[in-house]
């Protein structure tokens, strides 16, 4: 199984808008940041826009407010949350504007308390061990994408 097949086609531009949310919510995107975004672009199948674009200095960030989610299962929630911590974590510091734009999006996507904690702890052990064994970044969002699809798929029983 890859990324692409462990989240569904409506799903897709969700997770990416919400990773570049995240991403720009300190209002700087770091290099690691703009690698996760490329490589989450690509292991979906997406394409970054001219206006999504990390790369580009007059993008602009996109709001939560913004994004609909009620499209989106129980399942594809928490996979976008776990890519948004993933994210928020992407270049070792997670800044307090990711912090609580995390909460804001857990909020939205009905995940708080102990579930939002243990989704957030996952795409920690994640990212950690991306960073022990280094892989390049479109391998590390696919492993990430498929491994917590997996996670969720067995806690659900």
């Amino acid at each position: 199984m890859a990324a692409i097949d462990a989240i569904g086609v409506g799903a897709r531009q969700v997770l990416l808008d919400v990773m570049m949310a995240v991403a720009w919510a300190d209002r700087e995107v770091a290099p690691d940041e703009r690698k996760a975004a490329e490589a989450a672009a690509m292991s979906l199948g997406l394409v970054l826009p001219a206006d999504h674009d990390h790369g580009t200095f007059g993008a602009r960030p996109l709001r939560l407010e913004d994004l609909s989610f009620e499209a989106l299962s129980t399942r594809e929630r928490e996979l976008v949350y776990v890519c948004a911590s993933w994210m928020a974590l992407a270049d070792a510091v997670e800044q307090d504007a990711e912090v609580h734009l995390l909460r804001a999006l857990g909020a939205r996507l009905g995940l708080e308390g102990e579930r939002a904690d243990w989704l957030h702890a996952r795409a920690a052990e994640l990212r950690q061990a991306q960073a022990a064994a280094p892989s390049t970044w479109w391998r590390a969002f696919d492993r990430l994408v498929v491994e917590a699809a997996r996670a969720l798929h067995t806690d659900a029983r």
